[in-house]
């Protein structure tokens, strides 16, 4: 760590609109790592050479170590003080659990006790009153019983990084492990040269340009003048921290994992593509949104029937939204990638937010039907239309909508909640999460932390050693996941469902 704190650089980084969106979580990640060849305790993933290549690392992500800050005009900002730095949470410790134990048990890791319960959601400081700061990143390597594996855990603040920006993290992380545990048997190669940007400039002159593309009902949102989002934009980020979080507690959410062979996938693919509109191309990514779209909302509709009585979301959304009676359409949010769509030839090296959320309103009747083909090429159609749609203009002005004022993502954040039935889902295998090797293999196993919020989707790619397929990890309300794990369609498609670990 006194390695890391000798190059401390006293900086400033203003967040932007996209950054400011998702600040109000953190990316987190667990990676399971199994000891099959049985090395001894000071050979496999050691504990001083993982730290040691962590505060090296944290020399290139210097953000890591800093503090989020409100100013006076209502802009948020990251501040790295070079006398008193951030430093994240970094716990290296032991549990009674084996790792044939947690791999039979669908790697839950409430087997692993209170441990990991600093592994937040949402960025809150470690305790509820005080003026302790928000830690930016959270380190837990827990090595279980026997030396049988060890589970690292990696939480860090969405506003910091997209997916690309926390994988490059990690990845660049364990590349450094590598490199040290080759030095310490004699290598001498040096340590391959990286760049990444972390400075926001990049981004800036994008966000000048106005908005006529966006939907009106979602762009229309930025226009009221809510005291509430005004109040909660201006709050200290340790304060908005504490009331999302105690919100996001009341929903009851739970964690599912379904793995869907690539079989069944491929199978799914063929029928809807055979009911698609003629010369329309659909993703795989589309086909298999569309089906997590018509399953999650026909669940919520199913519990909107058989109980009138909401939990906090749906309050929120009488709050800041359209009354339930006049939902005529479901929202569908997908992750779309900004890199490819701009031509900077830095996008690639930029970690700061990249990912927008691309809104699809969808006629509810539509979403609600029967998830027959024909039913899913329709909505396959919608999501697709948008992402072809999501060129370099329509990004500018998104980030024009969320940047304009201080307060304007927030506007445009509490203004979606106005769908009372929405879904957000974002592919990761865009991410390389399975290329994250400390020298040990690649994990046996990748899976999110609970989300922050409820119907929040993540199709995440497989080990290889499973088999080829997705396995589908959604954080959901509690009397919604009772309906899915009850829906014969979906779990058709489903070989191995882990719910609730």
């Amino acid at each position: 760590m006194d390695d890391f704190i000798k190059t401390v650089k006293p900086q400033k980084v203003y967040l932007d609109g996209l950054d400011k969106m998702i600040s109000v979580a953190n990316i987190a990640f667990y990676y399971w790592y199994e000891n099959k060849e049985r090395r001894p305790w000071n050979a496999f993933m050691p504990a001083a050479t993982l730290e040691q290549a962590f505060y090296k690392t944290l020399c290139e992500f210097p953000l890591f170590a800093g503090t989020l800050v409100t100013d006076s005009n209502g802009m948020v900002y990251v501040q790295v003080n070079k006398d008193n730095p951030n430093i994240p949470v970094y716990t290296d410790s032991a549990c009674d659990v084996g790792f044939g134990t947690i791999r039979d048990d669908g790697f839950n890791t409430k087997l692993l006790g209170k441990d990991l319960d600093h592994a937040r959601d949402v960025p809150v400081p470690a305790g509820i009153i005080g003026n302790k700061k928000i830690k930016l990143a959270e380190i837990h390597v827990m090595r279980l019983q026997g030396n049988s594996g060890v589970c690292v855990f990696v939480s860090v603040a969405h506003c910091l990084v997209d997916g690309q920006g926390y994988t490059a993290f990690v990845r660049r992380w364990a590349e450094i492990n590598r490199w040290l545990l080759a030095c310490n048997k004699g290598g001498n190669e040096p340590l391959p040269e990286r760049q990444y940007i972390h400075g926001r400039l990049l981004l800036s002159e994008f966000w000048n340009a106005e908005t006529d593309r966006i939907d009106p009902a979602i762009s229309s949102s930025t226009e009221k003048n809510s005291t509430v989002s005004k109040w909660i934009a201006w709050l200290s980020p340790e304060s908005r921290g504490r009331i999302v979080k105690a919100l996001v507690l009341l929903s009851k959410r739970v964690n599912c994992y379904f793995y869907i062979p690539q079989e069944k996938v491929s199978r799914l693919c063929l029928n809807v593509k055979e009911n698609s509109a003629k010369g329309q191309r659909l993703s795989t990514n589309d086909i298999l949104t569309a089906t997590i779209a018509s399953l999650i909302v026909q669940s919520m509709r199913i519990v909107d029937i058989e109980a009138q009585t909401k939990p906090i979301p749906t309050i929120m959304r009488h709050i800041f939204g359209k009354k339930t009676e006049e939902q005529r359409e479901a929202l569908i949010s997908v992750a779309v990638s900004l890199r490819p769509r701009l031509t900077q030839p830095d996008v690639l090296d930029y970690t700061g937010n990249m990912m927008i959320a691309r809104h699809i309103p969808v006629p509810l009747d539509l979403v609600v039907a029967n998830p027959v083909p024909s039913t899913l090429a329709k909505v396959s159609g919608y999501i697709r239309s948008a992402v072809n749609d999501t060129d370099a203009e329509y990004i500018c002005q998104f980030g024009h909508l969320a940047s304009k004022s201080p307060e304007s993502y927030m506007q445009l954040f509490l203004g979606l909640l106005g769908y009372k039935y929405n879904l957000m889902v974002s592919n990761q295998a865009l991410f390389n999460h399975y290329d994250v090797d400390f020298g040990m293999d690649i994990p046996a196993l990748v899976r999110p932390a609970l989300l922050s919020f409820p119907n929040l989707v993540l199709i995440m790619p497989c080990h290889l050693g499973v088999g080829k397929g997705y396995e589908i990890a959604m954080t959901l309300t509690t009397d919604v996941a009772a309906k899915i794990i009850q829906d014969e369609h979906w779990m058709g498609l489903v070989a191995r469902c882990d719910y609730g670990v």
